[in-house]
C-alpha cells in the first residue's frame, strides 16, 4: 500500500510539473473549443463544421484494486427452471491486489463540412479500450475469449448530419444510440476516471442507422431507426458491421427528449459548472426498444440468458429489449448535481418452446463543487438491481444488487477548459460482485474473470468479477489537442 501510496503521489506530482510547464495554453484551449463545436458524442444538436478540424484525444490511467473472492463454486450454485447449475469461480488466494498503468482510449476525431450543402460529417477511430472482459459462454456454449483493443484503430463513429433548417437535422451513419444522458457526455467531459457502472451496464452502445433530431432554446429530441446493439443489454460496440450480421438487432428504435427549464443548452454538455455559471436545470428521458432473431440470419449470438440455455441444453431464438430512463441535473455557480434512473426488460424464446424474462434497474447520484477556478471535488453512488427470479440463473446465494460509491477530484490544468485534466478517484463497492459479473460478462459457467467496463468508448470502469470488500483507486490524465 505504502508504494501504490507513493505512486500515486508520484502520477499528482507530474500532472503539477506539467500544469507549470511551457503548455500552450492557446493552443490546447482552441483544441477545446474545437471539440465543442464537432459535438460527437450526442446527437441531440448539429455539426455546422466549416473545413475539416481534426483533434486527438488520450487518458493515460494508473489502477489499483484490491478485493477479496467470494466463496468458491458455491456462490455459484444455482437453478435454472428447475435445473440444478453448479457453476466455478476464481480463488484469489494470496493474489487479492491488481496494479499497473493502461491507455483506454486513445481517440482521433475528425469533423467537416460538404462545401456548397448543409451537411457535415463526422469520422472518429479509437486506438484504445484495451481491456479484458474474459471468456463468455456463446449461445452454443463453448467459451470464447473477449479480449478489446490491441492497439489497432477501432471506427467509433462515422455519420453526416444534414441541417434541414435552424431546427431539425436528419444523422445517417453510425452513432452513439442516444438514449442515456451520461454516456452522451464526452469522455474528457465525464466527472471523474470513469462514468458509473449503472452507466456502463446499461449502455446499449453505437450502432447503424438513421436519426432525426430537433433543438430550439427550451426543448431537443432525437429519434432513431437502427440496427440496433449487438448484445441485447450491456457493453458492446458494432462498429462498421455488415446488414447481415446476426448479431445485431432486426430492428431498434431509439427516442430521447430533454427539456431546459433554465440556463443554456451549453451548460448541459458536461458536469462541470465552472464558478460563476448561471443556475440552470435540465430534465430528460428516453426509451429505447429492441427486437433479434426474426430476420435472417436469425442466430442471437450472445444473450444475458445464455447462461440459462446452456444449462437446458436449448439456445436463445429470439429476444426483446426494452430500456428506458429519466434524468435531471442542476448546476449552478461553480457546483452541480446529476441524478439518472434506468430500467431494462428483456424477454427471450428459446429454441426448445420455453421463454424467461428479467428486469433490471438501476440509479446514479453524483455531485460536483469547484474548491477553486481550477479544482473540483466530487462524489457519485450508484446501484444496479438484477433479476432474481430462478429462471434466469442468477447465483442463489450472490447479492441482487450491485452499488458504489466513488469519491475523487479533478484538477484543470487550464482554467475552465477540458483541454488538460487531472483526475484521481477512490471507488468502494458495497457489495459483492458474483452476481452482477454474471450478468455484465454474459459469463455463463465458463470462468468469470473479466471486469465490469466497456461503454460506447470501451474505457472500463476496471471493477472485478467475483469480488467482495473490492477497494479500488484510479488516476488519470487526460490531454485533448
Amino acid at each position: 500500500m505504502q508504494k501504490t501510496l507513493t505512486t500515486l503521489a508520484i502520477v499528482a506530482t507530474s500532472g503539477t510539473a506539467l500544469a507549470q510547464s511551457g503548455l500552450d495554453i492557446d493552443r490546447a484551449y482552441a483544441a477545446e473549443l474545437r471539440a465543442d463545436a464537432n459535438t460527437r458524442s450526442s446527437l441531440l444538436g448539429t455539426n455546422n463544421a466549416a473545413g475539416i478540424t481534426v483533434d486527438v484525444f488520450t487518458q493515460f490511467r494508473y489502477s489499483y484494486n484490491s478485493r477479496d473472492a467470494v466463496a468458491p463454486d458455491a456462490a455459484f450454485t444455482s437453478t435454472v427452471n428447475g435445473t440444478a447449475v453448479a457453476g466455478s469461480s476464481a480463488d484469489f488466494g494470496d493474489n487479492d491486489t491488481t496494479a499497473g498503468f493502461s491507455l483506454p482510449r486513445t481517440q482521433i476525431r475528425m469533423a467537416g463540412g460538404v462545401e456548397g450543402t448543409d451537411i457535415s460529417g463526422v469520422l472518429s477511430f479509437d486506438f484504445g479500450g484495451a481491456f479484458d472482459r474474459g471468456f463468455s459462454a456463446g449461445n452454443g456454449g463453448s467459451a470464447v475469449a473477449t479480449d478489446i483493443g490491441d492497439g489497432d484503430a477501432t471506427l467509433r463513429e462515422a455519420y453526416g448530419a444534414w441541417a434541414l433548417d435552424d431546427n431539425w437535422t436528419f444523422v445517417f451513419g453510425l452513432f452513439d444510440n442516444p438514449i442515456f444522458f451520461e454516456d452522451s457526455i464526452a469522455p474528457e467531459r465525464s466527472q471523474g476516471v470513469e462514468m458509473s457502472n449503472t452507466a456502463t451496464f446499461f449502455d446499449v452502445g453505437y450502432t447503424e442507422g438513421i436519426a432525426l433530431s430537433y433543438a430550439n432554446d427550451e426543448m431537443k429530441f432525437v429519434g432513431a431507426l437502427s440496427d440496433g446493439p449487438a448484445l441485447g443489454l450491456g457493453p458492446s460496440q458494432p462498429a462498421n458491421s455488415f446488414y447481415t450480421s446476426g448479431g445485431e438487432s432486426d430492428i431498434s428504435i431509439t427516442g430521447r427528449l430533454d427539456w431546459l427549464f433554465s440556463g443554456t443548452w451549453d451548460q448541459f454538455s458536461q458536469f462541470a459548472s465552472w464558478q460563476g455559471s448561471n443556475d440552470g436545470l435540465r430534465v430528460g428521458g428516453g426509451i429505447h426498444w429492441s427486437s433479434r432473431g426474426d430476420t435472417n440470419p436469425n442466430a442471437v449470438t450472445s444473450s444475458v440468458f445464455n447462461a440459462a440455455a446452456v444449462a437446458l441444453g436449448t439456445t436463445v431464438d429470439t429476444e426483446d429489449v426494452f430500456v428506458w430512463t429519466v434524468d435531471a441535473q442542476y448546476v449552478s455557480d461553480g457546483w452541480g448535481l446529476f441524478a439518472a434512473y434506468q430500467s431494462a426488460n428483456v424477454d427471450a424464446d428459446f429454441t426448445s418452446g420455453t421463454s424467461a424474462d428479467a428486469t433490471f434497474d438501476g440509479f446514479v447520484l453524483q455531485g460536483n463543487a469547484f474548491l477553486s477556478s481550477q479544482f473540483e471535488a466530487f462524489a457519485r453512488y450508484d446501484i444496479i438491481f438484477l433479476e432474481d427470479d430462478a429462471s434466469v440463473g442468477l447465483p442463489a446465494s450472490s447479492e441482487d444488487k450491485y452499488s458504489t460509491l466513488t469519491v475523487g477530484m479533478n484538477y484543470y490544468l487550464v482554467p475552465e477548459s477540458f483541454a488538460a485534466r487531472f483526475s484521481l478517484d477512490v471507488s468502494f463497492a458495497l457489495d459483492d460482485s458474483s452476481g452482477i459479473d454474471y450478468f455484465s460478462n454474459f459469463a455463463g459457467d465458463a470462468g468469470r474473470t473479466g471486469t465490469l467496463g466497456g461503454g460506447a468508448d470501451t474505457g472500463g470502469a476496471g471493477s472485478f468479477s467475483q469480488a467482495d470488500d473490492e477497494f479500488m483507486i484510479r488516476a488519470q490524465m487526460s490531454l485533448l489537442f
